[in-house]
């Protein structure tokens, strides 16, 4: 049986693999709970850029209440992005992804863009 499985993928090697039709209506209502779902468990890897420990923060703001800290070259990930209170020109905050607080955009480098909260 394996063989013949081998026989048959050797011989469609050079074939080009059919293309799926979507059935109208069914694909455009699957499509945004699928992207929906991808959103909510997903992150992006960003990177700590400062030369001191980093604060988290509760919110995103510089004064608010510091949640804990991460050290310089600590990998963190990223839930969403939001406008809060400018540091060193840059008003952008990361939320972190799986634990409470926000960190300055300042001082993370993201390897892909963060979405939107």
């Amino acid at each position: 049986m394996a063989t013949a499985a081998l026989g048959v993928g050797l011989l469609l090697q050079g074939a080009p693999a059919a293309v799926a039709q979507p059935v109208p209506g069914e694909a455009a209502a699957a499509a945004p709970e699928a992207a929906a779902e991808s959103g909510r468990s997903s992150y992006v890897e960003g990177i700590v850029v400062s030369r001191v420990t980093l604060y988290v923060r509760a919110r995103a703001t510089t004064s608010s209440q510091v949640l804990g800290s991460l050290e310089p070259s600590e990998r963190v990930r990223l839930s969403c992005q939001a406008k809060g209170s400018s540091v060193e020109g840059n008003n952008i905050w990361y939320r972190l992804h799986g634990e409470p607080g926000w960190v300055s955009a300042r001082f993370v480098h993201n390897y892909t863009p963060v979405r939107w909260c």
